[in-house]
């Protein structure tokens, strides 16, 4: 059978940052993790400096900065990612980019030399299967360069949102709209078989698709993700509060719609019901600061505290001892604080949004994003009804085993793929 490799270029980018711990990064790690299980998968990184792929051997469990994995590179060799290809033309950045380009490879060859002797090995990934996780936008980088090599790999990458397509996803952004569609259309034309996050994920790519926004799809296949927040031997470093308090991780305003949050919050205050103590956890956004700030929410900012970048050990802790996780987003493609939430047996209140439906399924509830009293109810019954509240967590906790583990995320990513070899073996046997 062909090899199979897995990218973890995405977690080399993110060396040494606290972020490694959220989102995609997370995803890759996770997921990698459990590949690394298998004894059957390569791992593999993308050097900009050298527009080829090495191999590497990752760090697990407690030989991880993570507490789970990483690519065995030291933080010194992370490179500076720097855009291959635009959408656009504009005369002046294409003129002086073939300089800056030149610049900053000699930087990244510089950190390179910061690698071990023997821990890395070039690798050739010509007709191999790669599995690629990241961003699309990680993936079109190195996409350019081995289609310039002539090097065409197998690529297998999963897709986690479409979400910059859609009008009311950053209004102000339009050229990072161009430039998802630009990379996601790369990937796409590239890509042997397509994976999504979600069911919901898998049919946005087929809508724009259909639409024409994407190129003519491959096979697509949704490979929910996972609700496991992994235990690490990570040290617990922060005080968890003792009065109740509700928790957002990764919620900022606009499509993350942390408002609702805050006027739901308003609206208790104002009705002279209890207001929960709100946790703020993930990295630092100003945005999200100013918000908060607003002199309209003086009546309940001392409610509001902000918990920097909480690593796996401390986000269960804050999990388990919250009032209820609040995820208010318009639009996910997975959520994965939903899902960690209700492994660790707390309550998740959510929006209606579909993905987010796929992960709480019927142990969440639910509220309408842009109903700020809607949320507010939900919030003022589940802390006025300790009996009621009490009999959730333990109908959450009986649900664990139902719930996905990323040992069932890396099983169903490598079932399409056997199910993919399979096919062209017997399709070859009858040529």
């Amino acid at each position: 059978m062909t090899a199979v490799f897995y990218d973890l270029s995405e977690q080399f980018l993110a060396n040494g940052r606290r972020f490694k711990y959220y989102g995609i990064v997370r995803t890759v790690m996770e997921v990698g993790y459990e590949l690394a299980q298998t004894g059957n998968v390569r791992f593999v990184v993308y050097s900009p400096a050298h527009g080829s792929f090495f191999e590497v051997t990752p760090r697990l469990d407690a030989a991880s900065p993570t507490g789970v994995m990483d690519p065995g590179l030291p933080p010194e060799a992370t490179p500076i990612r720097l855009r291959q290809t635009f959408p656009t033309r504009n005369p002046l950045r294409d003129a002086i980019y073939p300089l800056v380009r030149a610049i900053v490879r000699r930087i990244n060859l510089k950190r390179w030399a910061h690698v071990p002797d023997g821990v890395v090995r070039p690798v050739d990934l010509d007709g191999q299967v790669l599995i690629a996780l990241g961003r699309p936008k990680i993936m079109a980088d190195y996409l350019t360069e081995i289609e310039r090599k002539g090097i065409r790999l197998r690529l297998v990458p999963l897709l986690h949102d479409m979400i910059p397509l859609h009008a009311f996803a950053h209004r102000e952004r339009k050229m990072f709209s161009s430039n998802f569609m630009s990379d996601n259309r790369m990937v796409i034309g590239h890509a042997e078989t397509i994976l999504t996050n979600s069911e919901f994920t898998r049919s946005e790519v087929a809508h724009f698709g259909s639409i024409g926004h994407l190129p003519d799809l491959p096979p697509v296949v949704a490979v929910p993700l996972g609700h496991e927040l992994r235990r690490t031997g990570e040290a617990l470093d922060l005080e968890i509060p003792t009065e109740p308090y509700l928790m957002c991780v990764g919620t900022l305003t606009g499509r993350k719609n942390l408002e609702c949050v805050i006027d739901a919050m308003m609206v208790l205050a104002e009705e002279g019901r209890p207001v929960p103590r709100l946790l703020l956890a993930g990295a630092r956004r100003k945005r999200a600061e100013d918000y908060v700030g607003e002199a309209r929410f003086a009546p309940i900012r001392d409610k509001i505290q902000f918990v920097r970048d909480p690593n796996q050990t401390e986000l269960w802790a804050l999990y388990e001892n919250a009032l209820a996780l609040v995820i208010p987003s318009y639009m996910e493609g997975w959520g994965l604080p939903l899902g960690e939430a209700l492994w660790v047996g707390t309550p998740g209140l959510s929006s209606t949004a579909p993905a987010l439906r796929e992960v709480g399924g019927d142990l969440a509830q639910y509220f309408e994003p842009g109903k700020p009293r809607e949320l507010a109810a939900k919030i003022d019954a589940l802390q006025s009804n300790p009996k009621a509240r009490e009999a959730l967590k333990a109908r959450i906790r009986a649900a664990r085993p139902n719930l996905r583990s990323w040992h069932d995320v890396a099983d169903g990513i490598l079932q399409v793929i056997r199910g993919r070899e399979c096919a062209q073996t017997t399709s070859k046997n009858f040529r």
